[in-house]
């Protein structure tokens, strides 16, 4: 089956792709040279930046080549300032003035080297909470230290537009579904709730920055319509052996405890790194309610659940190992090994049960749940960089991840007067993914570069569950919800871009990518077997204009393809009540989003509109079987899903030491569905988020946080949700030593886990509603030190498959 762009699609495409090739260049000037030292050699990666004179703003910057040249080129007339620089030697400047387009020479340029000899070099910088860029969002983690004691997870509910609700094991961006979960340009090919435990695990202390990517360029995976969340890990560039460790004691109505320990030993030409994270949390009590209301044959039905989750328990241990060899100045070999384990247990849960029929008591039972859900997650990678030239470069690499998912769940019955006193329900699910991938990266001194590669993923997997009932003490089998499936998905990819820098003014990227997919469903009865395949191509194109140094517009254009999370996929049965029940489907369809953005940008303010729309969306549908009196939640492709949105963030000023960051989106989401249900569906609604970072820097090495969120309403699927607001405080003293202590307050109101649900569908007189709470005030305290040789090492400018990203300009 091949999916293919509608017309209209098509009239954008040759719009946008010849608004890129209609931008003009204007008449500029060149300024070369060459970078020596005082033995007249050849300074190879020094820094050349040229800064506009009267407001010392950049506008270009480049790094010589291995003969110590550079090159400068499109500047338009004025007056400049050049800086020239490189670790270890006196820095240069010098005024030039450009009075009409011709090519200035400035010769040799010698620098001299810094008198004293460093032991230690210690750097020390301010970036901005959030930078803008043109197409990303960049949440500078390492630049609050206030964000010491907090996992990923929690960093990440701090980032704009990101949501994320751990107790359904999803992260959505801008409302838009899903994302993609980069770390360290490295995709996490996990199952979410796997991967929601590998996040809780992860410091903040060891987090770089968070890069929000709403429109992927065409080198990354064509999947999640929402796009790319992209963590970003602190690199250590020291010689010899160091390390840092961090310890956090958190006490909410239970303890919390959890920590990590990192090293690194680095040399001329070797550098082995390795860490160790771990958590322990118990929480006093969750809750989950479900209600149904609903008319058959004449009756008026009304029934609720209300679970319990007394004590229970969420633990993780996992550690990473890796190397990298620098065979020569131009190849670099690397390996890193991970593996994880978590388990989020329980025993003796409660669940209530009542329902009323025409306002008449009916049923009235309980139940003793117990959980326990281990899963193991082993990773290996292994990458080789060649630098061809020095304008070329090839990355070829290769993962392999192994996923043990295990669920095991008893409900046992207390008042029942059935002849069923229990059921159990257990899942094993088996996953490996294998992924090869390489690309060829080539660019000039003019401002054009082009990004080719090949990539294939194979994911394999097999489920087998059971539910079984007891019956006078003997076990019976339920047919219904038992499963043994295999599935299969291949990924075939090849893309390549064009990025080209025209003058001072235009910037332009045309991107092609195509996928072909594979999709195949094996059952053991052989009844159910499901085979489908996709072919399609994925454009991405965008262009920005800069008004000047400090003001930009960027339009752009790509259409991306969300396909079924593993879970959604794999066969389970989350069991809560003998009635009430969630599912998976192995036969949903990928689905595919178009999705137009314009950007402005003054300085660190920020404003964008966003028109998409999306054919089978993914996401659930929650409904009544009025005749066996069964509640169901069952992930389906949608008819349709479209969306606009505004989004505005910005930083204010206050004093020398309060700086505000503002992050405020208005969106309105429509959905569609009449292929799945009876009579068809429609909703559409307004949604409101504003999340505010403040951030007091007291000096004398004291700082302060207070952030937090508001979201009105917002629909989810067949669902409107109400998210209640959060508040976290945290204070922060930096020692000498670069040792930190952190005091924080997270969910100062205890309300950020309450999640407010309903489902109406008037036509057929069915509403389901409820209502979660997973909240809990916790305060914490965190120690964190490094210790080790802290002498830098010189790093060499190269650029390995997460490089081009961490260096963006």
């Amino acid at each position: 089956m091949e999916m293919r762009p509608s017309c209209f699609n098509c009239w954008i495409y040759l719009v946008l792709f010849f608004s890129v090739l209609q931008a003009l260049c204007a008449q500029s000037s060149s300024i070369t040279g060459t970078i020596k030292d005082e033995n007249k050699e050849a300074m190879t990666f020094a820094h050349v930046l040229l800064l506009r004179k009267q407001d010392s703003a950049l506008v270009k910057g480049v790094t010589t080549n291995v003969q110590g040249k550079f090159l400068l080129e499109d500047i338009v007339e004025g007056d400049y300032i050049m800086n020239v620089s490189l670790l270890g030697f006196e820095s240069i400047f010098k005024t030039i003035e450009i009075k009409s387009p011709e090519e200035i020479s400035l010769g040799p340029i010698q620098m001299t080297a810094q008198n004293q000899h460093l032991e230690g070099v210690e750097v020390v910088g301010k970036k901005a909470l959030f930078q803008q860029k043109n197409d990303r969002l960049i949440l500078n983690v390492s630049s609050q230290s206030t964000f010491s004691g907090n996992n990923a997870l929690q960093v990440l509910q701090k980032a704009p537009g990101v949501i994320v609700q751990e107790n359904a094991s999803s992260i959505s961006l801008n409302n838009k579904g899903e994302v993609l979960i980069m770390i360290n340009n490295r995709i996490s090919r996990v199952p979410q709730g796997a991967l929601i435990q590998q996040l809780k695990g992860m410091r903040a202390e060891n987090i770089e920055r968070i890069e929000l990517i709403h429109q992927p360029s065409a080198k990354y995976d064509a999947n999640n319509a929402a796009g790319i969340i992209h963590i970003v890990l602190k690199e250590n560039q020291s010689y010899g052996l160091n390390g840092n460790a961090s310890l956090t004691v958190g006490m909410g109505e239970k303890e919390k405890l959890n920590g990590s320990l990192d090293l690194n030993y680095r040399n001329n030409r070797l550098n082995l790194y390795g860490s160790t994270t771990g958590f322990r949390s118990k929480s006093p009590m969750w809750r989950i309610n479900h209600y149904r209301q609903y008319d058959y044959l004449g009756d008026e039905y009304f029934y609720e659940n209300k679970l319990r989750f007394t004590n229970p328990s969420d633990n993780s241990l996992g550690f990473t190992m890796g190397v990298d060899f620098e065979i020569d100045k131009n190849k670099i070999i690397g390996a890193i090994f991970g593996y994880t384990k978590n388990n989020m247990s329980g025993h003796d849960y409660t669940s209530k049960s009542i329902g009323i029929i025409n306002e008449m008591p009916d049923v009235d039972l309980q139940f003793l749940l117990d959980i326990d859900n281990p899963n193991v997650n082993t990773f290996a990678n292994i990458n080789y960089f060649w630098q061809l030239t020095p304008a070329s470069s090839l990355n070829l690499d290769m993962d392999r991840v192994l996923l043990d998912v295990q669920n095991s769940s008893f409900l046992n019955y207390i008042n029942s007067e059935d002849t069923v006193d229990a059921t159990r329900s257990n899942r094993d699910s088996q996953f490996e993914v294998y992924t090869v991938k390489g690309d060829f990266e080539w660019k000039n001194e003019k401002g054009t570069r082009i990004e080719t590669g090949l990539k294939g993923t194979f994911n394999n997997s097999s489920t087998m569950s059971a539910t079984q009932n007891r019956n006078s003490g003997s076990w019976v089998e339920d047919e219904a919800f038992g499963t043994d499936d295999d599935i299969s998905e291949n990924i075939l990819a090849a893309h390549g871009a064009v990025q080209k820098k025209w003058n001072d003014k235009w910037e332009s990227n045309l991107g092609l990518r195509l996928e072909h997919y594979a999709y195949k469903l094996e059952e053991a009865s052989s009844t159910n077997d499901f085979e489908i395949t996709y072919t399609n191509l994925f454009p991405v194109v965008r262009t920005s204009y800069a008004i000047d140094s400090t003001r930009t517009f960027t339009l752009s254009f790509n259409r991306r393809i969300e396909r079924p999370v593993f879970m959604n996929l794999a066969g389970f049965y989350l069991l809560i009540d003998p009635s009430l029940f969630v599912t998976s489907n192995t036969r949903i369809r990928p689905s595919f989003t178009n999705a137009v953005r314009l950007a402005y940008n003054y300085r660190s303010f920020l404003i964008a509109f966003e028109v998409n729309r999306t054919k089978g969306a993914i996401s659930f549908y929650n409904t009544v079987d009025k005749e066996k009196n069964l509640q169901t939640s069952t992930p389906i492709n949608f008819d349709s899903m479209d969306g606009l949105m505004l989004t505005m963030s910005f930083p204010i000023k206050l004093g020398k030491f309060w700086t505000m960051n503002w992050n405020l989106d208005g969106a309105y989401k429509k959905v569609k569905d009449a292929s799945n249900r009876p009579l068809p569906f429609e909703k559409g609604l307004f949604t409101v988020t504003a999340q505010l970072s403040n951030v007091f820097d007291f000096g004398n090495s004291w700082s302060a946080n207070i952030d937090g969120r508001y979201r009105s309403p917002f629909i989810s699927g067949d669902q409107e949700l109400y998210l209640r607001h959060y508040i976290n405080l945290g204070v922060n003293k930096k020692f000498k030593n670069e040792s930190s202590l952190t005091f924080s307050i997270q969910d100062l109101t205890a309300t950020s886990g309450i999640i407010d649900w309903e489902y109406h569908q008037p036509e057929l007189g069915i509403k389901t509603y409820g209502d979660n709470d997973w909240s809990e005030r916790v305060f914490q305290v965190t120690y964190s030190f490094p210790f080790g040789n802290k002498k830098l090492k010189e790093k060499r400018n190269r650029q390995t498959g997460s490089q081009e990203e961490r260096n963006r300009m």
